[in-house]
């Protein structure tokens, strides 16, 4: 992101002018098919309102005025015509909110694309060109996801800071769906060399889910030869269904099927088993009369498509930099009618901030002395900012299952290199878990071959058979290289049904050759051994500073809560998680998650997960008996919610917590901080040159913005707390809802979330978010292993669009965690 302040001409300042805003309604003097009203889209909305100021009463708009597509037409000048009511105006002393409105307005109208067309939405811009010269490396791309595409584009918002008003420019991708007939372009995606190929590749369950997925929400026209009703819409897919032809409706009161209705009318032949597609909500048409226009992709990316959208944004800052500040000149705001007209110009240099760098903790691992449950510290002074290692270190707190049964469910007998894995996996474990005192390995079954047709009676069977219970007990299970329903199983069983940890190995031909040539494979073994110990209660390292000492100084709980929401047309319902902290040091969460109406943003079971949370605390470390010892403080960290919900969260959710505490505690409660984290924006920072950067050209770990970009309202801060990889990276968005424990001491909340970046138990680096934030978006991730397998594809988006299933329908099939894994960090 390159950020742009608002430069007022000299002429007229850009606020001190009153502006007329204008309701517009749209409606054509005719109605559609069946007498029903016709509804105008926003992009046919701009159009006619363009045509209007432009070519049909120019003298009314001397200086043309912004449509923001819906019904909000904002001019520089007072409308005089045979309006109707009573135009608003904004000018100095009215909210502003609305002054902001007509800002973004007006900079969504002014933007122009050198060389080509250009595809608005509400604040991304597309550079769609035809027949411009591509580079090799895209032509490759392309080449590799047909029938997708790959286009830059452009966001832009504005935004209201302390004192003045900024542009946000950045980059982004759009994926354009080629235009072609959509028999060639199914066919092209499923890699198929001709119709029949393709008819045969969707007899299979599986090609023909992953096509319904890729054509979800797609636009086709109807192109029926000798009709021309049916060609000019554009209509979304809906669903596919098998052998078309065969599939019958009532035809003047005689059954006919489709492929009869379609030769003896349009003389259109369907072979048999043809693949068809369902338009609104039950028409029919075979793929052959369906044409796909060129139009942007929205649906969900294919996991082979995201790696090559990664591959095509710039691998760096300076290069993303570059980019945006040529799409910054292609824009042209300079030479915008609808800025000029509102005697607004934006500044074209860049707007430059000033941050600071926050001093990193150490990390501790435990020394050569002591026990397990108190051990000597080893500390690690970070030379990079971020970043270390767990070679030849021991964890702070080691977990030691009391059993580890091995499942092979790879369909193929175990081999000599499965079990050499298994055997440098066990003792890496025992490296980084060894004290003085001796830890042996833990006790395991051989490799057990099976299909995993019925998991958790295999699971029982084994147990028994070893004299082993669920407790102690730890299920790592081998898995073939694509098998997102078995993986499920897997979870599913462990979570839910037997409460017992599980860890996955996808056996894949890349791993075997990493086992046979031992290239890199003891940083697979370590990252196992990461997750491993904490999921069977074990502390992998715990962060060094004064603001860790600050939260141990008196009994803390730091917690993280998220609501997830399912993908566009899927009939799933929401899901909200909360994670809370139950050891001094923080280290150690305990995690919930409840089901949420469709699409509710506000956790509507707060209460309760705060009430078992508390019970959880007050088990571990709380003492009712002892005032000293009782909760004094939680840092509530909130994830999810955009700045329009901030006074909603606090009304309902901030408030909630505190009458809950009364409740609990009296009214000598617990205090709050509570702060929103944001993730999803496009601020990005950029070192001057000469300025301090890490190996990637980022700014540092540590560095935090809290000035220049701030909101007017709200306490905020930018935070980039993790090392940079590849291309830019992203800064975490913290706003301040109400902090009760720091008296608004921005520097040290700072120091406290940075420190919390380094908790995240599963990484020898620290993360963009504090780990409660990444565990509660963790625990959202699992909720399809909470429900019976055959829910997997509403859950995942890949549902039927005729499904029966509903949100409040699949809500009742929820099945809790399972009780032997609610004080466990299972979700890692």
């Amino acid at each position: 992101m390159v950020i742009f302040y608002i430069h007022r001409t000299p002429s007229a300042q850009a606020y001190d002018k009153p502006y007329d805003l204008t309701t517009v309604s749209i409606k054509p003097n005719f109605n559609g098919p069946g007498g029903k009203d016709i509804n105008i889209g926003k992009e046919k909305g701009t159009e006619v309102i363009q045509r209007l100021q432009v070519n049909v009463r120019p003298d009314l708009f001397p200086k043309p005025g912004a449509f923001d597509g819906k019904k909000n037409l904002l001019l520089g000048q007072v409308l005089h015509g045979n309006e109707q009511g009573n135009p608003s105006s904004i000018g100095p002393g009215t909210v502003v909110a609305s002054s902001l409105n007509m800002l973004q307005a007006f900079l969504q109208a002014a933007p122009k694309m050198a060389n080509g067309n250009l595809h608005k939405g509400k604040s991304v811009y597309m550079q769609w060109r035809r027949g411009y010269q591509q580079s090799s490396d895209q032509k490759r791309i392309d080449d590799r996801i047909r029938p997708l595409r790959l286009v830059d584009g452009f966001f832009q918002s504005a935004r209201m800071t302390t004192g003045q008003l900024i542009v946000n420019i950045d980059l982004s991708v759009g994926v354009i769906l080629q235009g072609m007939v959509l028999e060639e372009l199914c066919a092209t995606f499923l890699g198929c060399k001709n119709l029949r190929d393709l008819n045969e590749r969707c007899s299979s369950p599986v090609y023909f889910d992953k096509l319904r997925h890729f054509l979800r929400d797609v636009k086709v026209s109807i192109k029926i030869p000798g009709k021309t009703s049916k060609s000019q819409g554009r209509r979304a897919i809906r669903n596919l269904i098998r052998d078309v032809g065969s599939h019958s409706f009532d035809r003047n009161g005689i059954p006919t099927t489709i492929r009869d209705y379609f030769l003896s009318t349009h003389g259109v032949r369907i072979p048999s088993q043809s693949v068809g597609v369902v338009i609104g909500v039950h028409e029919i048409f075979p793929m052959s009369v369906c044409v796909v226009p060129e139009q942007l992709y929205k649906s969900k990316l294919q996991p082979e498509h995201v790696r090559e959208v990664l591959s095509f944004v710039p691998k760096n800052p300076r290069e993303r930099l570059q980019r945006i500040k040529a799409g910054w000149q292609n824009l042209e705001y300079e030479n915008s009618q609808f800025l000029k007209g509102a005697n607004i110009t934006v500044h074209p240099d860049a707007l430059t901030v000033h941050g600071r760098i926050l001093p990193s903790p150490n990390i501790l691992y435990s020394g050569a002395s002591g026990t397990p449950a108190t051990p000597t510290p080893l500390t690690l002074t970070l030379a990079k900012p971020g970043t270390w290692d767990v070679m030849r270190k021991r964890f702070w707190s080691p977990a030691r299952p009391s059993f580890v049964l091995i499942l092979n469910l790879t369909g193929h007998r175990d081999s000599p290199d499965m079990n050499k894995l298994m055997g440098q996996l066990f003792n890496t474990l025992k490296e980084r878990e060894s004290h003085p005192t001796g830890v042996a390995v833990p006790n395991t079954s051989t490799i057990i071959n099976d299909s995993g047709a019925d998991l958790s009676a295999l699971i029982r069977r084994e147990a028994e058979r070893y004299k082993v219970g669920p407790i102690g007990l730890l299920v790592l299970a081998i898995l073939p290289e694509n098998a997102a329903e078995l993986y499920a199983n897997v979870k599913r069983v462990g979570d839910v049904l037997l409460g017992v940890p599980t860890q996955c190995i996808r056996w894949s031909q890349k791993l075997t050759q990493t086992v046979q040539n031992n290239r890199g494979i003891d940083q697979y073994l370590n990252n196992l051994a990461l997750k491993i110990n904490v999921r069977c209660g074990g502390v992998n390292h715990v962060p060094a500073s004064t603001a860790m000492d600050y939260l141990a100084e008196h009994p803390t709980m730091v917690i993280g809560a998220d609501v997830s929401h399912p993908s566009p047309g899927s009939t799933a319902p929401s899901f909200a998680s909360l994670v809370s902290s139950r050891d001094s040091k923080c280290s150690i969460y305990s995690a919930q998650m409840k089901v949420q109406p469709f699409r509710k943003e506000i956790i509507e079971s707060l209460d309760e997960m705060m009430t078992k949370a508390i019970d959880i605390f007050r088990s571990e470390v709380d003492d009712s008996k002892n005032p000293k010892l009782q909760l004094r403080r939680i840092f509530f960290f909130r994830d999810g919610v955009s700045e329009g919900e901030f006074e909603t969260v606090r009304e309902h959710e901030l408030n909630a917590l505190k009458n809950l505490l009364v409740r609990i505690y009296g009214k000598d409660r617990p205090r709050i901080t509570f702060i929103v984290v944001g993730k999803r924006h496009h601020f990005r920072f950029f070192p001057k040159q000469g300025a301090s950067a890490d190996a990637s050209g980022n700014c540092p770990a540590g560095f935090v913005v809290d000035r220049g970009i701030e909101h007017p309202v709200y306490s905020d801060f930018y935070l980039q707390s993790q090392p940079g990889l590849k291309g830019t990276s992203i800064p975490a968005h913290y706003t301040v809802i109400e902090d009760e424990n720091l008296g608004g001491n921005g520097n040290h909340l700072q120091s406290l979330a940075y420190a919390l970046c380094h908790t995240y138990q599963r990484s020898t680096r620290s993360v963009k978010l504090p780990a409660p934030v990444y565990y509660a978006d963790l625990v959202c991730q699992r909720a399809r292993f909470h429900f019976a397998p055959r829910f997997l594809n509403q859950l995942e988006g890949l549902s039927d669009a005729a499904t029966d299933d509903t949100p409040e329908s699949i809500a009742q099939e929820f099945r809790s965690l399972h009780k032997n894994l609610k004080k466990t960090m299972h979700f890692m």
